[in-house]
């Protein structure tokens, strides 16, 4: 029931004028996270007007604080187009040093993403400062997906059933 009312509104969410396409992958047992929320924005300039709206404050505080044992996002700019959402799902985001070179995380992310079909990927580089995660990948079909093991980074995995709100 709760769930149900978390999903519901992020579908609101989803008819906000900065979202184009909203959906959500429902973790799978051994996921590092029950859920995955994915709201595409229009454009860069819609980040801050979504990201402050009181609507998903809302969201934040009143559907997902009571739900889930721990929250992390990630605020990324796609390298191209967002595949359709649903079907098999894997979200996984990277976590680097300082250090890493952007390159490098794009480099890792592109590689991971491999093993799907190119029009069921997409890639993208955490944008702003102090974001726990440095790129995410998105990938739907059925390809394995596995975390990465890298020295330098560190990875999470959300894999599933995902479905979209829009």
């Amino acid at each position: 029931m709760l769930l149900d009312a978390l999903f519901a509104e992020a579908g609101n969410l989803a008819t906000m004028d900065e979202v184009i396409d909203a959906g959500v992958i429902e973790g799978a047992p051994g996921a590092d996270f029950e859920l995955a929320f994915l709201f595409v924005l229009r454009d860069f300039a819609a980040l801050e007007p979504f990201g402050t709206s009181p609507s998903y404050s809302r969201f934040l505080q009143g559907y997902v604080a009571p739900v889930l044992r721990q929250l992390a996002g990630a605020d990324v700019r796609l390298e191209g187009e967002m595949p359709a959402i649903g079907g098999n799902a894997a979200c996984l985001a990277l976590m680097a040093s300082d250090e890493t070179y952007d390159w490098e995380v794009s480099t890792v992310l592109r590689d991971w993403a491999k093993p799907f079909a190119p029009d069921a990927r997409a890639v993208g580089l955490a944008v702003g400062e102090r974001q726990r995660y440095r790129g995410v990948a998105i990938a739907f079909g059925d390809a394995t997906a596995e975390r990465i093991t890298d020295d330098l980074m560190t990875s999470t995995l959300v894999t599933g059933k995902a479905r979209g709100l829009t």
